[in-house]
């Protein structure tokens, strides 16, 4: 089998099965969207059926991170049309004294029905893990007992779920072996089984009486943690974002993105050594290795920031795309916002297909897949500046080192197509009129001149003259 061919279909199934559980909660939440549905169908059929070109398959992975963006999107409209916008919130870390009941995952229509179901019952809920991002909604602040957010990430679950004392309901992602400690205490909601362990529909009954009878939970943490960096919030700070990027006092924002699993220190690390002109914002459970850092603000905004689940990634991309036109960009690569993804689970690689088919560039990523031959990385490389983290500090410095000013004069035939577009917007009319049709397609953006005219059967030499010409690079001759 042609192993690059092997790698993105694999690439494709883990972010499909991405889409499928932003899409899920969508759905619990009451809300869906046919057009992801039938898409995620017609790509499963193509790549497990037919035996696809590399550069279908190559296009398909895009397109899966375009319905990635879409059911982000989705799931963050569903949230806000039944949960209300979202605010600013210091969510509490630490425990309180009535016993309590622990939510997992994603499903945040599970954790509305349990606080329903626990109203004025003496019992406490808590989130854990992904669920953090539901302390944001204003609909859910109301809750008296909605305690706040309990342990971290589901990869310490099984020393956390010990400790809590209360039920815990399991409404996605990996549930390892429950422990004896706890294994008369744990549920499950739907797609989330485990043999021996009782699998929840609408009833909570059961799991509110055993709440009251149990012991309050153990506190592992303390203080308060802000969150809601995103939708109607981060909306209305744009303007501010824009004006500090551009006087220069917002020299880069760090979007820090995905899974925090046993080896992620790198991103506590990343935020603590970032200059003091630097911001952070994250999204996913990589969220978890940020808290408690106390560094100060950049014009007022905290120097880290909370934008809640990876649904919140579709506010922040659109947000991204309000810098690039305020400041004048071509694409995202012009704007001062750098991409660090931890891969880990399905949706972390929904995540970085959303974020390249949104047009983000300059992406690094924690881990290199296993799945992802030689000639692949190296095609993800070139053509949206991929890279593997290595030192926190080390990677800092390739981020924030001052980039040599461009040169005046002719064209570089060894230039790339976005550098010439960003510094010439009208090079690339003249582009199209020299028979580089394509000359604003995503990949052809990062080849050089050279490169772009050899693909298109031209004389690099001669598009060059025609540029600097017509750009008014050189002058005219007699």
């Amino acid at each position: 089998a042609n192993p690059d061919a092997a790698g993105l279909r694999e690439l494709i199934l883990r972010a499909l099965k991405g889409v499928a559980q932003l899409c899920l909660v969508a759905y619990n939440v009451g809300y869906e969207d046919d057009g992801i549905s039938l898409f995620v169908e017609r790509i499963l059929l193509r790549t497990l059926k037919f035996n696809l070109s590399v550069g279908l398959l190559f296009n398909l992975s895009l397109e899966v991170g375009g319905n990635a963006y879409r059911a982000m999107n989705l799931l963050e409209q569903a949230c806000r049309n039944r949960y209300g916008v979202t605010r600013l919130v210091n969510v509490e870390r630490g425990t309180r004294k009535n016993p309590g009941i622990l939510v997992c995952g994603h499903d945040i229509s599970v954790l509305e029905e349990v606080l329903k179901a626990t109203e004025k019952q003496g019992v406490d809920v808590y989130t854990h893990d992904e669920l953090y991002f539901a302390h944001a909604y204003a609909d859910l602040m109301k809750y008296p007992h909605f305690a706040g957010n309990y342990g971290g990430a589901r990869f310490r679950q099984k020393e956390e779920f010990a400790a809590f004392s209360g039920p815990i309901i399991v409404t996605s992602g990996t549930l390892e072996e429950p422990d004896p400690s706890y294994e008369n205490r744990i549920y499950t909601t739907e797609p989330v089984f485990l043999p021996g362990v009782p699998n929840l529909t609408d009833d909570y009954t059961a799991v509110v009486a055993q709440a009251k009878e149990s012991n309050p939970p153990t506190a592992l943490q303390m203080g308060e943690h802000i969150s809601g960096f995103t939708g109607d919030t981060l909306q209305q700070m744009t303007e501010g974002f824009v004006s500090a990027m551009k006087d220069g006092s917002l020299s880069k924002l760090l979007l820090l993105i995905g899974d925090d699993t046993g080896a992620a220190s790198y991103f506590t690390s990343l935020c603590q050594n970032m200059p003091k002109t630097a911001a952070a914002m994250t999204l996913g459970s990589v969220k978890y290795r940020t808290m408690g850092l106390q560094l100060g603000t950049v014009r007022g905004m905290p120097r880290v920031m909370d934008a809640g689940g990876y649904a919140g990634l579709y506010s922040v991309l659109g947000t991204a795309m309000k810098f690039q036109e305020a400041l004048g960009k071509f694409d995202l690569s012009g704007v001062p916002i750098r991409f660090f993804l931890s891969l880990d689970g399905c949706l972390s690689y929904a995540a970085l297909l959303a974020v390249i088919y949104a047009g983000g560039k300059h992406i690094y990523i924690s881990t290199r897949p296993d799945f992802l031959s030689d000639s692949l990385f190296s095609i993800f490389q070139k053509n949206f500046d991929l890279t593997l983290t290595t030192d926190a500090k080390e990677d800092l410095e390739t981020v924030f080192r001052a980039q040599p000013a461009a040169e005046q004069g002719a064209i570089d035939v060894n230039m790339l197509i976005v550098d010439i577009l960003e510094k010439y917007p009208e090079a690339a009319e003249i582009l199209m009129s020299c028979g580089m049709s394509c000359v604003t397609c995503g990949s052809a953006l990062y080849e050089s001149l050279a490169e772009a005219c050899m693909v298109h059967g031209l004389d690099p030499e001669d598009v060059k003259e025609v540029l600097d010409h017509e750009l008014g690079l050189v002058p005219d001759e007699e």
